[in-house]
């Protein structure tokens, strides 16, 4: 795995659908949720580029045993006419760890230990104000848990 640091320049939006569940049933909920955002997908106006989609969690995630969300969206650029029963998040312009995740979906936790070790061993701490994302495109490969599936981590982070 690679980590680097990279900084965003502007303010982008996502329009898609939400996953809410507790912590041990996510995996079930986003499943249905990325379903519906495909097959919602000629809904959403302006989408940036219509092979990759992220999935975007709040910063409550982290610890939390109860109800989380997580959001299955596309960036979209400008944001317009959002439709119904959809959701839209603007992220701002932020400095975030960026991971460059290949193996199978079911072990992308491995990822985000390899990272958080990685953010404290480099003067770095999570920045928890803000959004996680992952970023999905041709080369993910979720469904059968390949090992050559690819995901970029995105973990919002400061200088400690």
């Amino acid at each position: 795995m690679e980590v680097e640091i990279v900084q965003t320049s502007s303010i982008s939006a996502y329009v898609g659908v939400r996953a809410s569940a507790h912590m041990s049933n996510l995996g079930e909920s986003i499943g249905r949720a990325f379903e519906e955002l495909i097959r919602r997908r000629n809904e959403i106006k302006n989408i940036k580029n219509p092979n990759v989609t992220y999935g975007i969690s709040p910063p409550n995630y982290k610890g939390n045993t109860g109800t989380v969300d997580f959001y299955c969206c596309f960036e979209v650029d400008p944001l317009e006419n959002l439709p119904h029963g959809m959701i839209h998040i603007h992220l701002l312009p932020r400095t975030y760890s960026m991971t460059q995740y290949r193996g199978p979906a079911s072990k992308t936790v491995t990822a985000y230990d390899y990272t958080t070790k990685w953010i404290n061993e480099n003067g770095y701490t999570n920045d928890d104000v803000s959004y996680y994302f992952e970023r999905y495109d041709e080369m993910t490969i979720i469904e059968s848990d390949d090992e050559r599936n690819e995901i970029k981590i995105f973990c919002p982070v400061k200088k400690k």
